[in-house]
């Protein structure tokens, strides 16, 4: 190797055969031991062979120029001169012996800068596609494809921690036995085999020999074979999530710099697992708040408690993915659930209207302690009422869950399936979320409904009042018009009610009224629609109703009163009549002032006794107590119809 440029050596050895030349035409031989061997020595130093030669030639002219001379004297001159030049070329070699080693050296470190260059590049691509991979089972994908560009392997898996379990999510193979495996035989528990003892501790295995190390343990229905082992773990934030496992045939396969660089993919990869599940979080979450934003709206369109809790259920099957749903309102002071809605949307009148709780305990604790429960039909320690109803009615499992609104408990909602139940702990607190908002929205319902009912209810009579009968004509009077079919109203006034008040006292009177609504409501049909129209008048909407129907019905209502007296323990009873006037469409009006007019100038006639009847029916007193709902047996909101089939949601 040239320790100058390619043309300093020959100049060099030119400038100083020159200077040989003029010193030895001035010093003669001396010039060969005192100029010229080290000059040529210097020369070899810098140029090697291309000194050499012109030395020589250099020596053989300066013998040649000189002619005879001493030969005793000219070998002990060209003898020192050798020696130079000798030492010269030994030193040269051993500069050129240690600059040629050096430069290896930076040669191979060199090829290895460009080695470890070339797997960063890798190592970045590989970082670029799990930043990438759209889910778990993409990046499970991508680290077995990029860990085969930077270690040879013959066998990948990836693995996740879940719980007590490592369970594998991504394999790759590709030598014989390698290429195919179940992935269920894969799964191990914390410290079980390498992949357990990496995932339990956290630290990184290079094995060398898989059989020899007490920590390895076999997959099930594999043979054993010669292979090396290189397993790591993923962490991130300091906690193992995962673990990467290589395998490969033969001993002492992997070395520590595949270790080095399958930790640092490691670590790209448990980021981009935590990444990737924080998004699966988010737009869960998303999702889970545009369902919440789109229940809300639509219950909030709506102040109908059966309505409302219609749409209620109709949400929880579709977010909870269950067969039927059933939501429930607590009557505390029955102590008895109502049935308001169910999906699929059924008739009210194939549904059970209540339930007792004092037959259902876990129904009663749910309410109590606002708690969700699950009830399994094969579970021998379940609630034998709710494993008796659920299956007689081919279901195998319900979930129940408290609506709360204000801190009460005010129902329920019962998610009913034909397989086990499966929810786990984020689709509950989604379900527990979507109840409490769906709880206020039906306790507004509520409320809503119960100030309609006092605005709309005369509070002594429990009839409805002047405005709710006038508002409610109208909607029949546009329904019988629509469908053709009759509408009678019946106008009713006491005869002589002052005087009742101006003898007994308004108290008194109050009483009279309150046994007069009772004695009115015993003679109607539930169809039928009283009112108190004002002070000692009533009103009666008689849908789908004709005149001669409207006729009996008035008479019912007289004969009710002739048979019967209003009387107070210590008191003599005082006999009460009333008048009545009806009025039928469209044959006395088309509208509802028309026939309302009809209806009063037909009562107040009879009251001056134009049209009076003659005959009074004599019997004994009865009155009857208000309608009360359908009592219900053990049955639950499930349909009423036997074998109604629903498709699941």
């Amino acid at each position: 190797m040239q320790l100058a440029a390619p043309l300093s050596g020959p100049i060099v050895v030119v400038a100083f055969g020159l200077a040989y030349l003029i010193a030895l035409a001035s010093a003669g031989l001396d010039a060969i031991a005192l100029l010229g061997a080290p000059s040529f020595a210097a020369a070899v130093l810098l140029s090697g062979g291309l000194a050499a030669i012109v030395w020589s030639i250099g020596l053989t002219a300066t013998l040649v120029l000189l002619g005879p001379v001493d030969a005793a004297a000219a070998s002990s001159e060209i003898a020192q001169a050798l020696i130079i030049v000798g030492s010269a070329v030994s030193l040269r070699a051993v500069v050129v012996l240690a600059v040629t080693s050096r430069t290896d050296a930076l040669n191979d470190e060199a090829r290895l800068a460009e080695q470890r260059a070339a797997q960063l590049s890798v190592l970045q691509a590989a970082s670029a596609r799990l930043s990438r991979a759209n889910g778990v089972d993409a990046i499970g994908r991508a680290i077995v494809e990029e860990t085969r560009r930077i270690i040879d392997y013959h066998n990948a898996r990836v693995y996740l921690i879940e719980g007590g379990e490592v369970v594998p999510f991504a394999f790759e193979g590709v030598v014989g036995a390698y290429e195919q495996v179940d992935l269920s035989l894969l799964r191990c528990q914390l410290g079980e085999g390498f992949t357990g003892w990496v995932a339990q501790h956290g630290r990184p295995l290079l094995v060398g020999d898989a059989n020899a190390d007490a920590r390895g343990a076999s997959i099930p229905g594999t043979d054993e074979v010669d292979e090396s082992m290189l397993v790591v773990p993923m962490a991130y934030d300091g906690t193992t999530i995962g673990v990467i496992t290589l395998s490969k045939l033969g001993f002492d396969q992997f070395d520590r710099e595949d270790e080095r660089l399958l930790l640092i993919l490691a670590d790209q990869a448990a980021t981009a697992i935590e990444s990737a599940r924080l998004l699966a979080r988010s737009q869960g979450l998303a999702g889970e708040l545009r369902r919440l934003l789109y229940m809300s709206a639509e219950l909030s369109r709506s102040l109908d408690s059966r309505q409302v809790a219609t749409l209620m259920a109709d949400h929880f099957a579709s977010a909870m993915g269950v067969d039927e749903c059933a939501i429930s309102y607590w009557d505390r002071g029955s102590d008895r659930l109502a049935t308001l809605g169910y999906y699929p949307p059924t008739a009210d009148e194939d549904l059970e209207p209540y339930f007792d709780l004092g037959e259902f305990p876990e129904s009663r604790r749910v309410l109590e302690n606002q708690e969700a429960v699950t009830i399994d039909t094969r579970d021998p320690s379940a609630d034998p009422a709710e494993v008796g109803l659920l299956a007689g009615e081919g279901y195998r499992s319900l979930t129940m869950l408290p609506l709360v609104a204000k801190g009460q408990s005010i129902g329920l909602v019962e998610l009913i399936s034909r397989s086990a139940a499966a929810f786990d702990p984020d689709s509950l607190g989604l379900a527990q979320t979507m109840a409490n908002e769906a709880a206020m929205a039906l306790e507004n319902a509520r409320l809503y409904e119960q100030a309609r009912a006092l605005a709309d209810h005369d509070p002594l009579t429990g009839f409805h009042n002047h405005r709710y009968i006038h508002e409610r004509f109208g909607e029949e009077l546009v329904r019988a018009q629509r469908a053709r079919r009759p509408l009678s109203v019946l106008m009713l006034d006491l005869d002589d009610f002052k005087l009742v008040n101006d003898t007994f006292g308004h108290l008194f009177g109050d009483r009279v009224l309150s046994w007069t609504a009772e004695l009115i409501r015993s003679t109607l049909r539930a169809s039928d629609i009283p009112a108190r129209y004002g002070g000692d008048e009533f009103a009666i909407l008689l849908p789908q109703t004709g005149p001669a129907a409207a006729r009996q019905a008035a008479e019912r209502v007289r004969a009710a009163f002739a048979s019967a007296s209003f009387a107070e323990e210590g008191r003599t009873s005082v006999p009460i009549s009333v008048a009545v006037g009806a009025a039928s469409f469209p044959g006395d009006g088309r509208s509802a002032t028309d026939l309302f007019a009809a209806a009063d100038r037909r009562l107040y006639a009879e009251k001056r006794g134009q049209h009076r009847p003659t005959s009074r029916t004599k019997a004994a007193a009865t009155v009857t107590a208000p309608r009360t709902a359908v009592q219900s047996g053990p049955r639950r909101s499930r349909s009423r119809k036997p074998g109604a089939a629903t498709a699941p949601r």
